[in-house]
């Protein structure tokens, strides 16, 4: 399990082939040839590289796509790293919550300009709502934050005047950052005779998002390749992009970010843990670490599989969770950069951890003869090679994860065969492994290993929640879903420290350690702090060249 000082020359030479293959020059000109354009991955501050598939911010799920989608559409609230609005930032200037937590006046600013040159108004939020009342639970955050579920009324007042009357008094902090956060306005006057399916038929049509509103505009896509964007000269936030032109970069692994960076074909990725002793190699690019992500990372499981029921008993899912050294994990693979987690509250800020889970998260869960002594209790015995039998039915179980991740899971397999399950790997695309876990009908998957970015307000009722509709796991618990409720009604952390403390006894999913991503960037690039978010965030229209006229000048000096 340890990792080479120095890449041997197989690796080295395979590595150049593949940059070589995947960097051949973009519509004629090479990647990065000019001081104004900056290359970069998908994924950036998050995790491993992954294609982007869609640029509209209802009809998305992965944080892949979020980045992309927000670089076209800027946000009605701008949810910064502290979890607070920046209205610096926001399309919205202010929200007037009532006396009574039921009423949310929202005020829009009125400079705020579409690229065609009209106002964003109070009529594009509208669509964005409208739009997804039409979508329903094909819209991935569907009851996220009470959108649309707990809302009685939404009305336009003005052209920049909003009011929202909710259903019952509802939790303000809960209600503005998770849901009204979700109101990204979109362009009524362009999409507003089209049609749901005409939605997902453009989901990557270039001249389909011809206008929009944030720093930059799509200028070319190409599926399995890239995607290029140019500044949008007619943004109205404040920080106009200083780069004309960005380009994501799509790789199938962390290993070619690696080969990338060293080969300065671009100028921002994640460094790839496997390789972090080799970070000595790339001698024109500095470390920044992002995170611990505002997430978890986790193993989740399919209850709907019949051939796993074994998963829906607790005592089993304790087991796992006693079974596996999380501080060995972070030793290993991390080189010692993360944080011991164990339930759906990220340890780091601690803003919303209950005092139960900041003890947990100290002194660890590891417990190895307790994991075994509630397998037996549960009636699962030894059988051949060690694997636990109840029944005759074996206790293993088979895992789906992205390529290129498969060190901390042949860990986790160790960890689990010492006390008698089975857990089995199988290498799929990110893109595979989404499709066939958000498939409702598909019962034939068993386990995955991902990691779900959170909401600012760190609820997870559209995950967890029975029927809800990121639910792709088919749990359901009625306890859990009544502390899930709970977060909504105004009050204080309380119900916060109920719903994670219930959450880590039940593991509806393994919670894995938390840790950050190892970001590395042109030593010449400044803004990285604010361009980069916990929260998952890549803004690039933050970032400028340090010395931006030696990067002109090296320009020239290329022209024939």
């Amino acid at each position: 399990m340890t990792v080479p000082e120095s890449l041997t020359m197989k690796t080295v030479v395979r590595g150049l082939v593949l940059t070589w293959l995947l960097f051949w020059p973009l519509d004629g000109q090479a990647a990065g040839a000019n001081g104004r354009t900056l290359v970069v991955v998908p994924g950036v501050g998050v995790g491993p590289p992954a294609d982007i598939n869609g640029f509209n911010p209802l009809l998305i799920s992965s944080v892949f796509d979020e980045q992309a989608a927000n670089l076209l559409f800027a946000p009605l609230l701008w949810i910064n790293r502290h979890l607070h609005v920046d209205y610096a930032l926001s399309v919205a200037r202010a929200i007037t919550v009532g006396p009574h937590h039921r009423s949310y006046t929202i005020l829009l600013k009125k400079h705020w300009l579409w690229s065609n040159g009209t106002p964003v108004t109070a009529r594009d939020v509208a669509y964005t709502y409208d739009l997804i009342l039409r979508l329903k639970h094909r819209f991935a955050n569907y009851g996220t934050g009470g959108i649309p579920t707990e809302v009685a009324s939404f009305t336009v007042i003005n052209p920049h005047t909003i009011r929202i009357i909710t259903r019952r008094p509802v939790n303000p902090l809960w209600f503005e950052l998770n849901g009204l956060s979700l109101l990204v306005p979109l362009p009524a006057q362009s999409w507003r005779n089209t049609s749901v399916a005409r939605l997902y038929d453009t989901l990557t049509d270039v001249a389909f998002f011809r206008t929009v509103d944030g720093p930059f505009h799509l200028q070319s896509f190409r599926p399995g390749r890239y995607a290029t964007f140019t500044a949008n000269k007619a943004y109205s936030g404040p920080d106009k992009p200083y780069f004309q032109r960005l380009v994501f970069r799509f790789l199938q692994s962390p290993e070619s970010v690696f080969f990338a960076l060293r080969s300065k074909r671009i100028q921002i990725g994640n460094l790839p843990m496997s390789l972090y002793r080799g970070r000595h190699q790339l001698t024109d690019f500095r470390a920044y670490p992002v995170g611990p992500v505002w997430g978890f990372n986790y193993i989740g499981f399919n209850y709907a599989n019949p051939r796993i029921t074994f998963l829906r008993d607790v005592s089993v899912r304790q087991a796992i969770m006693h079974a596996i050294s999380q501080r060995l994990l972070i030793q290993v693979l991390y080189h010692g950069h993360g944080l011991r987690d164990y339930g759906p509250i990220p340890p780091r800020p601690a803003t919303f951890l209950s005092p139960k889970a900041q003890a947990l998260d100290k002194r660890g869960a590891y417990d190895p003869r307790l994991a075994r002594r509630l397998l037996r209790e549960a009636g699962w015995h030894r059988g051949p090679r060690g694997i636990r039998r109840k029944n005759g039915r074996k206790l293993a179980f088979t895992l789906y994860l992205p390529p290129g991740d498969v060190r901390g899971p042949i860990l986790i397999k160790d960890l689990l065969a010492r006390v008698g399950i089975d857990m089995r790997l199988q290498e799929k695309p990110f893109n595979e492994i989404v499709a066939e876990t958000e498939d409702p009908h598909n019962a034939r998957w068993q386990a995955v290993a991902l990691a779900w970015g959170l909401s600012p307000y760190p609820s997870t009722g559209n995950i967890f929640a029975c029927g809800a509709a990121n639910n792709d796991y088919h749990y359901c618990n009625s306890v859990l879903d009544k502390r899930l409720r709970a977060l909504t009604h105004p009050g204080d952390l309380a119900a916060m420290y109920r719903y994670e403390d219930d959450f880590t006894s039940r593991q509806p999913v393994i919670v894995l350690p938390a840790y950050p991503i190892i970001v590395e960037a042109a030593r010449d690039l400044k803004g990285l702090r604010r361009a980069l978010s916990p929260l998952g965030g890549f803004n690039p229209e933050f970032l400028r060249w340090r010395h931006p006229h030696a990067h002109k000048t090296a320009r020239r000096a290329k022209r024939p």
